[in-house]
């Protein structure tokens, strides 16, 4: 062997290994993932950096919170990078639809829904969204006085259902809510593969859990499936996703999609895009009942711009406060709080080897809570918002790279619509004894719910 070969050992002993704890050699770092991820994912971020290496149970981890780092994972090298393992639990619920594909399955898939997110068209579609919250506003009105206490959550989740299904589907979901609501409840804890023994035992055990999981399968696919049929009756609308998924041909197969296929579509698209939307919407609410120095300077800014008339998308760019809060709700609780990949190659991040298999976690709440990044990240300060950000990697509530979330401007027009159109009619505060924690399920979840008092500002 010549000076200039190395030998496959010397090979492998030049690799530099990220830092991170050793754990026990059977679970590594999954127990203390199970029993309280969030804190978990800050600290391994605060204690060993940007790249941190672990085990959880039988895999091999890599958390990644540098916004070089991540830039790298989600953009520059994203082939590189399948969904990987951790989404295997999202296909109970969400089938094989955009979020759990890749390639050209996933490119055919995000082709047919892309025209219903143009910025265009969402902005012609402000009024159907202000509508749904004046519906919403309107409901309030009884509990508000008789000073009856109001979940929150429940309301933010059939206000976002109301407005995906009559800009997407051409229906109205919240006819649908009283089905949905205890299928989503379900789902969100059922799709995170914990390694509990119920979620690990083969489909065929009878067991209650199974019963419950099959059950809120139907339940789900059957709601889509009326949905469908209603369409192929003629009797939904003809500008709806739906029908664009009854009339496409299929890239990668040239064929029409099936009604497996069209179900799968429609079932991420709700499950992905009234549940994040709703967290996001009871978040923000939250933390303006929590701080009143936040709630005023938004009051103010919203009677100064618009007075008592409901806003439209036209207003948003005149309302800076506006967006800082929501801006600042989307970092302190981004409600997709995780990003999971698998490597497909060897990779090299940050000077660190990361093997081919395993996976890379990207955990927006660590990055969005990192205190390198971000002067006293536990604070609620939309000013922090108030100048252009540095890194783009940074804050990233909705992704990056080619797989950026296509609900992206949908979210923020609902969101700032809707919170404006609470803050001008009501103040909101929290009913004393119900304290709140992030639940750490599909997305960041208020748990046990978000309970509050409804007072009419004027």
């Amino acid at each position: 062997m010549t000076n200039d070969q190395e030998s496959p050992v010397e090979e492998r002993t030049v690799r530099r290994l990220a830092p991170g704890p050793s754990g026990s050699v059977l679970f590594g770092a999954l127990s203390s993932f199970k029993k309280d991820t969030l804190k978990l994912l800050v600290e391994l971020q605060r204690r060993y950096g940007g790249i941190v290496r672990t085990k959880m149970g039988p895999y091999l981890v890599h958390q990644i919170t540098e916004p070089e780092h991540v830039k790298h994972v989600l953009q520059d090298n994203s082939r590189n990078y399948s969904r990987g393992r951790f989404y295997q639990g999202f296909k109970l619920f969400f089938g094989h639809g955009m979020l759990t594909t890749d390639g050209p399955e996933w490119k055919t898939r995000r082709a047919v829904s892309q025209p219903f997110f143009h910025r265009a068209k969402l902005r012609a579609g402000a009024p159907t969204i202000t509508d749904t919250v004046n519906e919403l506003l309107d409901s309030w009105a009884d509990p508000a006085a008789r000073d009856e206490p109001v979940d929150i959550t429940d309301d933010m989740m059939r206000l976002a259902m109301g407005v995906l299904g009559r800009l997407l589907y051409g229906v109205d979901l919240r006819d649908y809510a009283e089905r949905l609501l205890p299928a989503v409840r379900f789902s969100l804890k059922a799709m995170i593969l914990t390694g509990e023994v119920k979620q690990m035992l083969p489909r065929w055990v009878p067991t209650r859990y199974q019963r419950q999981l099959k059950h809120y399968q139907r339940v789900l696919n059957g709601v889509m499936d009326e949905i469908i049929e209603l369409h192929r009756r003629g009797e939904g609308s003809d500008d709806s996703v739906v029908t664009a998924l009854l009339n496409a041909t299929h890239d990668v197969t040239g064929k029409p999609f099936t009604n497996t296929q069209i179900r799968a579509e429609l079932k991420t698209l709700f499950l992905a895009g009234h549940e994040t939307t709703g967290c996001a919407l009871t978040w923000t609410l939250y933390a303006l009942a929590q701080h009143a120095d936040v709630r005023r300077a938004l009051e103010r800014e919203l009677t100064e711009v618009l007075g008592e008339r409901v806003p439209t998308a036209d207003d948003l760019p005149n309302l800076p406060y506006l967006r800082q809060v929501v801006d600042e709700s989307l970092r302190l609780y981004p409600p997709i709080w995780l990003f999971p990949r698998d490597a497909i190659s060897d990779d090299e991040i940050g000077g660190y080897h990361v093997p081919a298999g395993s996976t890379v976690l990207i955990p927006l709440y660590a990055a969005h809570h990192n205190a390198a990044t971000w002067e006293s990240p536990e604070a609620f300060d939309p000013n922090r918002f108030c100048a252009a950000r540095r890194d783009r990697y940074d804050y990233f509530p909705f992704g990056g790279g080619a797989r950026k979330c296509i609900g992206m401007d949908l979210a923020l027009l609902e969101i700032q619509l809707t919170v404006a159109m609470v803050a001008q009619r009501y103040r909101l505060s929290l009913v004393a004894g119900h304290p709140v924690t992030p639940g750490a399920l599909v997305s960041l979840r208020p748990l046990p719910s978000v309970l509050m008092s409804i007072r009419r500002r004027h």
